[in-house]
């Protein structure tokens, strides 16, 4: 859900200025816009692949612990 805004976030912050010191952009809105436009719908979601990878062994590794903690304090099933 949070990838679309952190790719218009990301646009928004590298964006150029021209030499007149005008921006790509006028807004997060036609940020959205323009890359839709320009790259398609699919744009929204670049860059998921790696935050998926870097995220993934942490969540898998932090909820095995966690279950194991809490099973070994309490004796009962985190979930």
């Amino acid at each position: 859900v949070a990838n679309p805004f952190d790719v218009i976030k990301c646009r928004m912050q590298s964006m150029p200025v021209d030499a007149n010191g005008k921006a790509l952009y006028s807004s997060m809105i036609d940020c959205f816009r323009k890359s839709v436009k320009s790259e398609g719908f699919i744009v929204l979601w670049s860059g998921f692949t790696p935050a998926y990878v870097k995220i993934a062994p942490y969540a898998i590794i932090s909820l095995t612990l966690a279950d194991k903690l809490t099973k070994a304090v309490t004796g009962k099933d985190a979930l």
